[in-house]
């Protein structure tokens, strides 16, 4: 018999706890049933009292005993004020107590629901950012701050200001007010960002922040998070989910999707993911580009952080100029008085081909883009009436920079990006290193990533050391001072702050071991987060920022999709090569130049002028590099002062 009331008991609760747990709704019903239930029995203990009317007044009085015990000093007689008493206080109980703790409940889940960006969005021709990564609030940040491309994104659409939603896996206060002072307070406005709680792998989430009514999608590569996961294999599925778009709009019409892979050789796998408009950015690649041109062309770093920042008066842009079709290239040098002119994107078989660094005997076509090096977008616009003098430019190829042919490279650190560079080294077949790799990672597990990736080295030595690099003494055992290049790389495996915090920990280890000389080894590091930019001490050492970069280069593309070729074979391992070239081989040496003068001089040798590098005379290392200098500045260049060129040479391999 007891345990056959224990289970109805516990049967009972079953199916109560069913029953609230669906929401405050049923909660509030219950307590509703909870009042009704006690007003009936309180009412059927005094209506035979003779004091009232009926069953329905005794009823009433019942219910006003429950909800207010004011009236209990109005009943008379000992039975009638006893059940008023235990009326009253079960109408604390249930009406004042569980009645307010719902609705206080409910009101909370609602402003908790509001907070965490549960609310789908109505909105069109937005831009959305899927996922929370180290490139997300640089990417906020710069498609907020990029004035000029963003009118005319949203000239091309008809609307009047950006919106811009980004899609996290846990959205809170706390995520709000990090992503606010990651941005900056010069750049954020909080009426164009919104943030909304979801994944991409959902087709509710992304209904949530109206993908299939984006204009662009941006998603950045995942964190190495998941054991045993790519960051490109989540992406790649991804890239299927957001293919479901599909069934809502047509395939012609499904949202611009720019997407970062990290390991190249997915590329043809992320295209069939997706059969709507697609750029890839294949950060890899692009990052071990930047960072090997550093190694080669110590100094070059400070050029590429100009470009790949918003704000430092030297932005990409790409332009339609129909106007000028017809104009060789060459005729175009004195067009635009304030930006420089990098050559010409055209469309062949409807994929664009950039042609920068051309031949002065290009001929531009009306549907061609100009590519141009700008303060801004106006900087860009086609002269009214302009007529070319025809200059006497350069033509043929130009010749080689002046290079270490044998280098001795140290990387202290190990990451997914080690290999990739190594690689990029490999390819430079006229010039020989001979590298020597630092890590507590084991020699095994890196060997068989370079296994996993298909590195075999041919051109080039490699020596594996385990060791930890903030350590003074194993920092000793490598003398780094024999080195003529040093790599410090930032782990991808470890928190980003942590990562960092090494970094410049073992930074500060090797400027005390090899302080900054002219003709001591060059220094390189690579940081996770911008925001630590502030506490790391250069000593003459360069820095190259990742995340930064990309972040620039996906929000550039989002909002003009040609960039992304001019990107890749400006930074690429392909195309035209930023370097430096001594004053004195264009013969302006100890002359007082502007610009353009300088400008002229380099275009006599079929190379593009982007800046100057005025070497520092205070011996910290710390040269001025100007890129698309003011006009009205004008110098007196000195022996060892440089030219930034880019230019398109052959190198004998």
């Amino acid at each position: 018999m007891a345990a056959m009331l224990a289970a109805m008991r516990n049967r009972l609760q079953l199916v109560l706890e069913r029953f609230l747990v669906r929401g405050a709704g049923y909660r509030l019903a219950f307590v509703i049933g909870a009042v009704a239930v006690t007003s009936l029995l309180g009412a059927v203990a005094v209506v035979g009292t003779g004091r009232f009317g009926g069953l329905g007044e005794a009823i009433w009085w019942a219910f006003l005993r429950l909800t207010d015990p004011g009236y209990l000093g109005d009943d008379e007689g000992t039975y009638v004020r006893a059940v008023s008493t235990m009326l009253t206080v079960t109408g604390y109980v249930l009406f004042l107590g569980a009645l307010i703790a719902i609705m206080t409940q409910w009101l909370q889940a609602a402003l908790r629901r509001l907070e965490n960006g549960l609310t789908p969005i109505a909105d069109r021709h937005h831009i959305v950012v899927l996922g929370w990564t180290n490139r997300t609030a640089g990417i906020v940040r710069e498609l907020l701050l990029s004035t000029e491309q963003v009118r005319h994104f949203l000239r091309l659409r008809g609307r009047r200001s950006l919106s811009v939603v980004v899609l996290a896996e846990e959205v809170d206060a706390e995520l709000q007010q990090d992503l606010r002072e990651r941005v900056g307070e010069d750049a954020w406005r909080a009426q164009s960002v919104v943030l909304r709680s979801g994944t991409p792998l959902r087709p509710e989430h992304l209904r949530r922040v109206a993908a299939d009514d984006a204009a662009a999608l941006i998603l950045p590569a995942p964190l190495f998070d998941t054991p045993g996961v790519t960051p490109d294999t989540e992406t790649i599925k991804t890239l299927l989910s957001l293919a479901t778009l599909e069934e809502n709009v047509e395939a012609n019409a499904l949202p611009l999707v720019v997407a970062e892979l990290l390991d190249a050789r997915r590329l043809l796998t992320a295209r069939r993911a997706y059969p709507g408009p697609l750029q890839v950015v294949t950060s890899h690649a692009l990052v071990s580009s930047l960072i090997c041109q550093t190694i080669r062309h110590p100094g070059v770093s400070h050029v590429f952080a100009d470009l790949l920042a918003y704000g430092e008066g030297s932005e990409l842009y790409v332009r339609s100029t129909p106007d000028l079709a017809g104009l060789r290239f060459g005729d175009l040098a004195d067009a635009f008085p304030t930006a420089i002119v990098l050559g010409v994107v055209r469309h062949d078989q409807a994929k664009p081909r950039p042609l920068l660094n051309p031949n002065d005997d290009l001929v531009v076509e009306a549907e061609d883009l100009l590519v141009f090096l700008a303060e801004s977008y106006e900087a860009t616009a086609p002269p009214d009436d302009y007529q070319p003098r025809r200059p006497d430019h350069g033509k043929g190829i130009p010749a080689a920079p002046s290079l270490k042919r044998h280098r001795k490279v140290l990387i202290l650190g190990w990451s997914q990006l080690v290999a990739p560079v190594l690689t990029e080294l490999e390819r430079y077949g006229s010039e020989q290193f001979d590298v020597t790799v630092g890590s507590f990672v084991s020699i095994a597990a890196r060997e068989r990533q370079l296994e996993d990736y298909d590195f075999a080295p041919e051109r080039i030595t490699i020596q594996h050391v385990e060791l930890d690099y903030t350590i003074p003494g194993h920092m000793r055992r490598l003398a780094p001072e024999r080195y003529d290049n040093v790599l410090l790389m930032a782990s991808d495996r470890i928190e980003t702050d942590e990562t960092d915090a090494r970094t410049i920990v073992g930074h500060l280890l090797l400027r005390e071991l090899v302080p900054y000389r002219d003709d001591g080894p060059r220094v390189l590091v690579e940081l996770a987060e911008a925001e630590n930019l502030a506490s790391f001490p250069t000593y003459g050492s360069e820095i190259i920022v990742p995340p930064l970069m990309l972040s620039h280069i996906m929000a550039q593309i989002a909002l003009r999709p040609e960039l992304r070729v001019v990107f890749e074979d400006l930074f690429g391992a392909e195309g035209p090569e930023i370097f430096f070239r001594p004053a004195g081989a264009y013969d302006l040496a100890e002359r007082e130049v502007g610009f353009a003068e300088v400008a002229r001089a380099v275009a006599a040798r079929n190379e593009t002028a982007l800046g100057l590098r005025l070497r520092d005379r205070s011996g910290n290392g710390d040269d001025e590099v100007l890129v698309n200098p003011p006009r009205d500045r004008r110098w007196t260049l000195q022996a060892d002062d440089l030219l930034v060129v880019l230019a398109t040479y052959s190198a004998d391999l």
